[in-house]
């Protein structure tokens, strides 16, 4: 399946450069390849940025060229659809879309859409040498909670969870739910120092909240998993989790309830 994109502000920079608002990191895609306007009355405009390989709208060269629903948008070597708000198609896709990459239980973005994220962000950091940090975040006893009160109870506590973590997520952050009671977070443009307090920030939340079900309170606790990469040298995915999932396992032996972390090594 193929990116997609919201056009949620009303000028939006697509290129290779981690600051464009729409980052693809394609080799011909140039840093800042081309923008797409939204005018007063909703008109969509595409206008080329001088690139290397150009931007086309349905094959013609764009220079504030209009985009009307269902045209073709190609960056470099990238082709994308235009679909308007309203477009039945579009909300046929959204749906779809949402379907693959949505937790049912959560609400929560899913361990196939973390791994496409993490993917693009390991390239960006290991192209352009920047920090990337990753939290994997397990509930604590929560074998015990099912046990005691059942599975609603336990699904129930999964949900109150996720939306307390929620709150605390930048939306150039992704948090999702990465299987059974463990989650993770992505954290682009983080060192190590902001990831351990984000973790520990989640952590105290989660242990101060009182869950509710059925009108029985109990309390959870988590452990977290850190690991950052600062992109020199370059890691791979798998590595990156491997780590955040050592520093969680060293957490859950060394007592639950706490953080660990670790930088990659350099």
């Amino acid at each position: 399946m193929g990116l997609r994109f919201a056009l949620a502000d009303p000028n939006v920079i697509i290129g290779r450069s981690p600051n464009c608002q729409i980052y693809i990191d394609n080799a011909s895609v140039s840093r800042q390849h081309a923008r797409i306007d939204r005018d007063e009355e909703g008109i969509y405009l595409a206008t080329d940025l001088q690139s290397t390989n150009g931007t086309f709208v349905n094959d013609v060269p764009a220079n504030q060229t209009i985009i009307k629903d269902g045209d073709y948008l190609k960056v470099g070597n990238c082709i994308y659809r235009f679909l308007a708000g309203g477009n039945i198609e579009a909300d046929y896709h959204e749906v779809i879309y949402n379907l693959t990459i949505i937790d049912a239980l959560t609400s929560c973005p899913n361990k196939r859409f973390f791994n496409e994220f993490l993917d693009r962000e390991i390239s960006r950091s290991n192209r352009h040498k920047r920090p990337l940090s990753v939290l994997m975040i397990d509930l604590d006893n929560f074998k015990a909670v099912n046990d005691s009160m059942g599975h609603l109870a336990g699904d129930s506590a999964l949900k109150a969870m996720a939306a307390l973590i929620r709150e605390t997520i930048r939306r150039e952050e992704l948090f999702s739910r990465f299987g059974g009671e463990e989650f993770a977070i992505i954290l682009p443009e983080t060192k190590i120092e902001q990831a351990v307090i984000l973790a520990e920030k989640i952590r105290s939340i989660v242990e101060n909240y009182q869950f509710d079900f059925e009108s029985k309170k109990f309390n959870i606790t988590v452990s977290i998993g850190v690991a950052t990469t600062e992109g020199d040298p370059p890691v791979t995915m798998d590595q990156l989790i491997q780590q955040s999932d050592a520093r969680l396992y060293l957490a859950k032996n060394s007592g639950k309830n706490r953080v660990v972390f670790q930088s990659m090594p350099s």
